[in-house]
C-alpha cells in the first residue's frame, strides 16, 4: 500500500510499539514499485516484515534513557543501525557470503513445505551459536521480532530433512558451497603461489552407545572420552585466515593414504601445493601415506630447540631420503623438577624428507610452528560453529561438521573483505570475532529467500577419482 495511507492511521512511534514482535499486525503490504529504496524490491509480507524489523530496532534504540524504555526489549547489539546508512558492513558481508552458499545445502523438502530456507538453516546457526541443541535453537528462534509462529521448523523437522541425504551428497553440497567463497580468497589473492597445507584428524566426542554405529571409534588413551567421530581434514595454513577445504568422516584408517592422495587432489583445483603438514599419529606415517605425500612432509618443531638429525625408514621407503629428527625441548627441562628418567623424553621426535643441508632444524620449526594455529581453529570450530547432536546418524554428523566448518569459510572470507576495505592488515588480528559474525547471521531479520535447490553448476569432482576409489570408500 502507499506510505501516507499509512500516516492517516496512527503516530509511527504508536504503531510499531504494537508491532514489536508481531510484524503482521496489519493486513497492508507494499508493493513492489513503491518501496525499491527500503527493500531492495522485496514484495508483499517480506517487504513489510523486513521495514516492521528496521523500524522497531530504530524504535527501541531511541527509547533507551526514556520514561518508556521498559515498555520494550532490549536492542539487538550492532544488527541494524540507526543513521539511517543501512546494516553494519559484518551483517551485509554476511548476508551477501550467505546468499552465495547457502543455495547449495540441499534439504530435499517438497512442494508442500512452507518454512523457507533460509530460516532452516538459521535453526543450525543459532545452535552453533549458543553451543546447544538445533531443538532448542528453533524454539529460541521464534521469539526473535521479525519471524511469526510457523516461520521456523522445528528440530525434529530439521533433522528429518537432513538425514534424507547421504555422506557422499553431504561432501558434494558442501564442495559446491566453499568453492564459492574459494573463488573470491582467490580474487583477492589470498592463496600463496606455494601454498602449505594441513592434514588432520579432529575428533567430535561421542559418549553414547560405542556399538550403534561402525563410524563411532575409540580415541587413544589419555583423552577424556573414549569414542569419537573422526573426521580428515585438509586446510590452508601459513596464512591470517586458514581456510578448510575438505572435510571427510572415516572409519577405516587403513586408508588414510587413499584419503589422502584424493583430498589432495581435490585442493589443488584451487591451491598450487608446496608443502604438506601430516598431524601427528600412526594413521599417517607408514610408507603407503608417505609415498603418496609428493612434496613436503614435515613433523612439530620449534625455534628454539636443540637438535639431531638421524638417517630413518619407514617400511619400504630409503632410509638415505628420510629423516627423523629429535628436537630438545627447553620447555619440558624447565617444566620437570628433576632429571627425565629417560634422556630421550626431553626431546620431541618428527619424521622429514626434508634434508638438513636444505632446512636447518631452526627454519623447519618455524614453518611448522604456522601449522598449530589450524589445531587451535578446530578447537574454535567445536566451541563457536558446531551445534551439540546425541544423533548415531553419520550421514547427519557429515552435515553438521561440514556445517560448522563453512561457516569457518565464512568467517575467514569476512574478514579478508572487512580487511580490503578498511586497508587493516589481518596479520594484526582479526576485525571480525567468531562470535559477531555467528550473531550478526543470527540476527539478521532478512529472508533470503534461498532457492530450496541449487542451480545446475559444473561437476566439481570431475576427474577426481581414481577408478578403485570413490567417497563411499570412506566406509
Amino acid at each position: 500500500m502507499e506510505r501516507d495511507r499509512y500516516d492517516e492511521l496512527e503516530t509511527p512511534e504508536h504503531r510499531l510499539a504494537k508491532a514489536l514482535g508481531k510484524v503482521q499486525l496489519r493486513p497492508y503490504y507494499w508493493s513492489k514499485p513503491t518501496n525499491e529504496n527500503l527493500t531492495e524490491n522485496l514484495d508483499g509480507e517480506d517487504a513489510t516484515r523486513h521495514y516492521y524489523a528496521s523500524e522497531t530496532e530504530t524504535l527501541v534504540r531511541r527509547l533507551q534513557g526514556t520514561k518508556l524504555e521498559h515498555w520494550f526489549r532490549g536492542p539487538t547489539p550492532d544488527t541494524i543501525a540507526t543513521d539511517g546508512e543501512g546494516f553494519p558492513p559484518v551483517q551485509v558481508i554476511a548476508r551477501e557470503l550467505r546468499s552465495k552458499t547457502f543455495k547449495y545445502l540441499r534439504l530435499k523438502r517438497d512442494d508442500s513445505t512452507e518454512v523457507t530456507k533460509d530460516p532452516s538453516l538459521r535453526v543450525l546457526i543459532a545452535a552453533a551459536n549458543g553451543n546447544g541443541f538445533v531443538n532448542d535453537a528453533a524454539k529460541n528462534l521464534k521469539y526473535k521480532p521479525f519471524y511469526d509462529d510457523g516461520d521456523i521448523p522445528t528440530g525434529q523437522n530439521l533433522t528429518h530433512h537432513l538425514r534424507k541425504s547421504s555422506r557422499e551428497s553431504v561432501m558434494r553440497m558442501f564442495r559446491e558451497a566453499n568453492e564459492q567463497l574459494f573463488k573470491i580468497a582467490a580474487r583477492y589473492d589470498y592463496f600463496p603461489e606455494d601454498a602449505e597445507v594441513a592434514i588432520d584428524i579432529t575428533h567430535w566426542p561421542f559418549y553414547g552407545d560405542s556399538e550403534s554405529d561402525e563410524y563411532i571409534r575409540r580415541t587413544k588413551p589419555g583423552r577424556n572420552y573414549s569414542w569419537a567421530w573422526k573426521y580428515i581434514t585438509l586446510a590452508v595454513v601459513g596464512t591470517d585466515t586458514p581456510l578448510i577445504l575438505v572435510v571427510l568422516l572415516v572409519r577405516d584408517k587403513s586408508k588414510a593414504s587413499k584419503y589422502i592422495r584424493w583430498m589432495l587432489r581435490l585442493s589443488r583445483q584451487h591451491v598450487d601445493i608446496g608443502r604438506v603438514y601430516l598431524d601427528a599419529g600412526t594413521e599417517f606415517y607408514n610408507s603407503d601415506t608417505i609415498s603418496t605425500i609428493k612434496h613436503f612432509l614435515n613433523g612439530m618443531a620449534r625455534t628454539d630447540l636443540r637438535s639431531s638429525y638421524y638417517s630413518y625408514g619407514v617400511g619400504n621407503l630409503d632410509e638415505d631420503s628420510y629423516y627423523a629428527v629429535g628436537l630438545e625441548s627447553d620447555k619440558t627441562v624447565k617444566l620437570r623438577n628433576s632429571g627425565a628418567n629417560e634422556p630421550m623424553d626431553d626431546y620431541t621426535y618428527f619424521y622429514t624428507n626434508l634434508h638438513p643441508e636444505e632446512v636447518p632444524p631452526e627454519e623447519l620449526g618455524k614453518a611448522y610452528r604456522r601449522r598449530w594455529g589450524i589445531e587451535t581453529d578446530f578447537r574454535k570450530i567445536k566451541r563457536d560453529f558446531l551445534a551439540k547432536s546425541g544423533s548415531k546418524n553419520p550421514a547427519l554428523r557429515a552435515f553438521y561438521f561440514n556445517f560448522a566448518a563453512h561457516p569457518f569459510n565464512i568467517w575467514t572470507v569476512t574478514n579478508i573483505l572487512r580487511a580490503e576495505e578498511t586497508g587493516e592488515d589481518l596479520s594484526e588480528g582479526k576485525q571480525v570475532t567468531a562470535g559477531e559474525l555467528m550473531q550478526a547471521i543470527e540476527d539478521d531479520p532478512r529472508d533470503l529467500q534461498i532457492p530450496t535447490e541449487p542451480p545446475k553448476t559444473r561437476q566439481v569432482f570431475e576427474d577426481i577419482f581414481d577408478a578403485d576409489w570413490a567417497p563411499s570408500d570412506a566406509d
